[in-house]
């Protein structure tokens, strides 16, 4: 008897040695899980070989290291689970019913899970022993919010005081300060399904599938595990709305907007900086800036705040506060992106000329010390390198560096195109012989501020020498709005309202020689380090490159002028000042004043220039 029992003791720990060498289950998976079935709580224990209410693994298929999928044996019967690893704390499967199979046959995974059907909702399953995880890349920032819950009560609850704060405190000893984030609800008049109170959640991770983001939360305070474990979603598209789940099911969440919670959250700042010193006030004013995708920058006399726009919808905001000044430097508190800290860095400003402001950015740090944040160390110290620009948002036209009537070649992959602008003329233009058709590039308005691009003009005249070709209008506008030298580079920056692509076109410009002029147009507002006047390919970050050649006849009446941009505040326009000033006479009198008020003297420079030549 002894015998047999010791025979058949063997029997069974040899059999679950074979099962266990055949599938090991992965220690990822190794824990106690809690989920929702089918309205139902449920706790899933599993460990090396078993799980619960599915019996011993007989197989594995490793897809990947966050997918398996596993074969069970329970009782006569096979089941085929799927377990999706989102995070260390959360799992997803779905499976198949149990499965007969016949005594000869081997129970794979091709066999036993055939019939799985992947399009079933995935049940979350959230780890009871769960290890929490840093909140930043789930959820970071300061947000004001309204919200919704359909189930709970009709319309948005509002309240300035209502409040989503996740911040990281860098470089503290407590780390699990850095693992929670902090909901505070408010409620609201009129609205009995709205409470207030302080929500605390622990991150428990977060993943992505496709442009949704999920991440998974545990309330500190909540005892009762249907309602500790909560998911939330957000849309890469647009992230200013966050939807969440009301039980411990993240496959109720399909969009944020069908979502049983939904919060609208619009970013705030944690802190209030006050300023030290002033900006030049020249500076004030909207701006763009070419460094950051073109963004929107608003100036006043102490701030700085920048608006860029990641794409439709989202939009990111960070604010620069004067704190010292020194020489060309100014250190400026910033208040990041997500609003949860400030730092210091250093801005080197070069006088403002035109419509552009050129500066150079510092590397951000913690202290608030100015001879550390703005020591020239903490620039970028490159072989080579240019000052980034902002530029007016309404420009005020300028002259032009580059005036006069040119015939020009082009070379690039954006070459200026033939076209019409405003759609079909009223009238039908009459036909014209031109003997020579050339492309003309020219500066010829009164103030020499705008450039007008013809791809194909008529160089004909009649038998007095007048031009033919009086009614073609041409192709391309573009305002000068400022230019400058740098790195033994002239630069030119051009405004064109109907430019599709971007409405401010940098240029390098050189003067060849007397009469010919070589320019680069950068395929937007900024120009490329490597560009320069030949650069005509997107590898040098231009569009197209045009060699000019002056060719002014007698009455186009459009003088050449050049300016390489060696000294852009001087002024070198025609202008005009007005005296208003009194006078009397018989001073010891008590005779009326007379007054000779509005005595207008026009001063222009071109004219006396003239003269003197």
């Amino acid at each position: 008897m002894k015998l047999e029992l010791f025979i058949l003791l063997f029997t069974i720990l040899y059999r679950i040695e074979l099962v266990s060498a055949e599938c090991n289950i992965p220690i990822v998976l190794r824990n106690s899980w809690f989920s929702f079935e089918n309205g139902q709580q449920t706790t899933t224990d599993i460990n090396a070989y078993e799980m619960t209410g599915r019996g011993l693994c007989v197989n594995i298929k490793a897809e990947s290291q966050s997918n398996y999928t596993m074969v069970f044996k329970y009782t006569k019967c096979y089941y085929c689970v799927k377990l999706v690893v989102r995070t260390v704390n959360v799992l997803e499967k779905i499976e198949s019913p149990c499965v007969d199979l016949e005594p000869h046959e081997e129970p794979t995974v091709e066999r036993v899970c055939k019939n799985l059907n992947p399009d079933q909702y995935f049940i979350t399953l959230f780890a009871e022993n769960f290890v929490p995880v840093n909140c930043r890349s789930s959820l970071e920032g300061v947000w004001q919010f309204t919200y919704q819950n359909r189930f709970r009560f009709t319309g948005e609850c509002s309240h300035p005081e209502a409040q989503i704060k996740s911040c990281q405190t860098a470089g503290t000893q407590f780390l699990i300060t850095n693992q929670k984030f902090n909901i505070t609800y408010r409620k609201c008049p009129g609205m009995s399904g709205t409470f207030e109170g302080v929500v605390e959640y622990s991150c428990l991770g977060h993943w992505f599938v496709n442009k949704n983001q999920f991440f998974a939360v545990a309330n500190t305070k909540e005892s009762r595990k249907d309602e500790r474990y909560r998911c939330f979603l957000r849309n890469r598209d647009d992230d200013l709305f966050i939807g969440a789940s009301i039980t411990p099911e993240c496959s109720s969440l399909k969009t944020v907007e069908k979502s049983p919670e939904r919060y609208k959250i619009t970013p705030v700042k944690a802190e209030v900086v006050e300023p030290g010193c002033r900006l030049p006030q020249n500076f004030s004013g909207d701006w763009i800036n070419t460094a950051n995708i073109d963004a929107d920058v608003f100036i006043n006399e102490t701030h700085i705040i920048e608006t860029y726009y990641p794409d439709e919808g989202r939009y990111r905001r960070t604010i620069y506060v004067c704190r010292e000044q020194r020489d060309s430097r100014v250190m400026m508190a910033r208040l990041t992106v997500d609003g949860c800290q400030k730092d210091y860095v250093c801005f080197d400003f070069v006088p403002q000329h035109h419509n552009v402001i050129r500066y150079r950015k510092g590397l951000a740090m913690t202290q608030n010390n100015f001879h550390t944040v703005c020591s020239w160390v903490q620039f970028q110290n490159k072989r080579n390198w240019r000052y980034d620009i902002f530029l007016k948002k309404d420009p005020t036209p300028i002259r032009c560096p580059v005036a006069g009537k040119f015939n020009f070649t082009q070379k690039g992959d954006v070459k200026f195109e033939t076209r019409i602008l405003g759609g079909v003329t009223l009238s039908p233009r009459p036909n014209l012989y031109c003997k020579i058709n050339i492309s003309d590039f020219s500066v010829c308005d009164v103030d020499q501020k705008t450039v007008q691009i013809k791809e194909n003009y008529c160089l004909s005249v009649d038998h007095l020498g007048r031009p033919v070709d009086i009614y073609s209008d041409p192709d391309y506008k573009m305002k000068c709005i400022g230019y400058w030298k740098e790195n033994l580079k002239s630069y030119l920056i051009t405004y064109d309202e109907l430019d599709p692509f971007s409405k401010y076109r940098c240029w390098v410009y050189q003067r060849a020689d007397l009469n010919r002029v070589l320019m680069s147009q950068a395929l937007g507002a900024y120009c490329d380090l490597k560009q320069d006047v030949t650069s005509w390919n997107y590898t040098e970050g231009a569009a197209v490159a045009v060699e000019m050649e002056e060719y002014e006849r007698e009455r186009d009446q459009c003088p050449m002028h050049f300016d390489d941009g060696s000294d852009p505040w001087s002024t070198k326009e025609s202008f005009i000042k007005i005296f208003s000033f009194s006078y009397s006479f018989w001073r010891r009198n008590a005779a009326a004043t007379l007054l000779a008020a509005n005595v207008i003297f026009i001063l222009s420079l071109s004219t006396i220039l003239k003269c003197l030549t």
